[in-house]
C-alpha cells in the first residue's frame, strides 16, 4: 500500500510542480507586459499601448465603455504629454473562480459587469490581474492630471502566442 501511495504522489506531485512552474512563468510574462506598457507610456508613446489589447477588447469605465482596439487606441492617443504610468499588480490568478473571490473581497460598490464575464472564452487560457493604476499627464492648457484606479484586467492567450488584454474593468 505504501508503494502504491508513493507512486501516486510521485505521478501527481510531478504534474502539480509542472503546473506551478508554468503558472509562475505565465505570471512573469504578464509582469513583463506591464513593465513594457509603463515604459512605452513614459517614453511618450501612449498610443502604442493599444497593441497590448485584442481587436475586440472592451474597457468598462465608471461612466462609459470603450469597445474595440481602435476606440482604445483613440483613448490613449488623446494623451499628448504623458508623464507617468504605474501598474502595481495586486494579484494575478488563472482561475475563473478567482473572479468570485475578487468580487467578494474588493471594496467597490458595483458588481463585475456581466459583459466582462460574458467575454471570457473558457476554451482559452486567461490571467486575471487586479491592479492599482496610477496615471499622470499634462494637458494642453498646462493642467497636470493625476488619477488612481483599481482595475481588473483579463489577459487572454492569443493563438499566435502572446497574451493580450481582452477586457478591463475600471472600478474607481
Amino acid at each position: 500500500m505504501k508503494k502504491y501511495t508513493f507512486f501516486l504522489l510521485l505521478i501527481f506531485g510531478t504534474g502539480c510542480l509542472d503546473y506551478a512552474d508554468n503558472t509562475e512563468e505565465i505570471f512573469q510574462q504578464i509582469r513583463q507586459l506591464n513593465q513594457r506598457m509603463e515604459s512605452l507610456y513614459e517614453e511618450g508613446n501612449p498610443g502604442k499601448l493599444a497593441e497590448f489589447y485584442t481587436e475586440k477588447a472592451i474597457v468598462f469605465g465608471p461612466s462609459d465603455q470603450l469597445s474595440g482596439k481602435s476606440a482604445i487606441k483613440k483613448y490613449w492617443e488623446r494623451i499628448d504629454s504623458p508623464v507617468g504610468l504605474s501598474l502595481e499588480i495586486l494579484d494575478l490568478n488563472i482561475e475563473l473562480d478567482s473572479l468570485d473571490f475578487i468580487q467578494k473581497n474588493i471594496k467597490v460598490k458595483e458588481e463585475i459587469p456581466p459583459a466582462f464575464i460574458d467575454q471570457i472564452n473558457t476554451a482559452t487560457d486567461h490571467v486575471f490581474q487586479l491592479t492599482k493604476k496610477t496615471l499622470s499627464y499634462e494637458r494642453e492648457d498646462v493642467t497636470f492630471f493625476h488619477s488612481e484606479a483599481i482595475s481588473l484586467i483579463n489577459w487572454e492567450k492569443q493563438p499566435e502566442g502572446p497574451y493580450r488584454i481582452k477586457a478591463v474593468w475600471l472600478m474607481q
